[in-house]
């Protein structure tokens, strides 16, 4: 579909703090004056979205904005709807609950469908806890691959060990992943049974927040070490 844009707002990519504390600047602050006039802003949570927005400084008073929420939980029946203010000549925000837009966040069909309508697509500098994790780890970082949140069935977890197992034996490849705070323990002692000792693992914790540690050591190493208490933490497991 082809249509004149010319008129349409920009919808802007705007990343957000990764600790989810707000106490550490997400943006430059030449973004920042980029975002003063907006008012529409899609979010994935918004009451995370509103502790973000409230760190901007923005022209219009918090209470004033155009909330619209995005996630699994909730949705406008088309994702037409959400860029009505766009057709309107205004300019709209997409923010993540966490980090950038559009990584391992339900952000990307907002944006595929931005293409469609030939709308202006703006991507802001600023964190990536992917991108962090890799620089913090020492890992290939010319190959790599980030396959989002960890199977939690058995045997489908026990098959994504063989596959990463053999896409760095192929390839050399960093392989990346994620899972929910409460079962990373439980994710960190199924990587202990992978065979391969000499595989090394780097566990990126909290990053960002004043209690940031970068884990890293050969799965032999780990296994002689007294294993960390990951509860609760936000974390980035990576192999290679």
């Amino acid at each position: 579909m082809v249509i004149n844009s010319k008129n349409y707002g920009k919808l802007f990519l705007i990343p957000t703090s990764i600790e989810q504390k707000f106490n550490n600047d997400f943006l430059l602050e030449v973004d920042k004056k980029k975002l003063k006039k907006i008012k529409d802003f899609i979010v994935e949570s918004p009451k995370t979205a509103r502790q973000a927005l409230k760190k901007l400084n923005l022209d219009e008073r918090l209470q004033d904005l155009n909330i619209m929420e995005h996630s699994k939980k909730s949705s406008y029946k088309s994702t037409d709807d959400y860029f009505q203010p766009i057709f309107n000549g205004n300019n709209v925000g997409l923010l993540s609950d966490s980090g950038a837009p559009c990584v391992a966040d339900p952000g990307a069909i907002i944006v595929s469908k931005a293409h469609e309508f030939n709308i202006e697509v703006v991507p802001l500098v600023g964190p990536s806890s992917i991108i962090l994790s890799l620089m913090a780890s020492g890992f290939n970082g010319q190959n790599f691959c980030f396959h989002g949140y960890a199977p939690i069935e058995e045997n489908k977890k026990a098959n994504f060990f063989q596959h990463i197992q053999i896409n760095i034996k192929k390839k050399q490849e960093t392989q990346i992943f994620i899972e929910t705070p409460y079962r990373n323990n439980k994710l960190l002692a199924d990587i202990m049974k992978i065979d391969n000792e000499s595989l090394r693992l780097c566990i990126a914790i909290n990053l960002t927040d004043i209690d940031q540690t970068i884990l890293n050591g050969s799965i032999k190493e780990w296994r002689e070490r007294k294993m960390p208490d990951l509860t609760k933490k936000l974390c980035v497991f990576l192999i290679n």
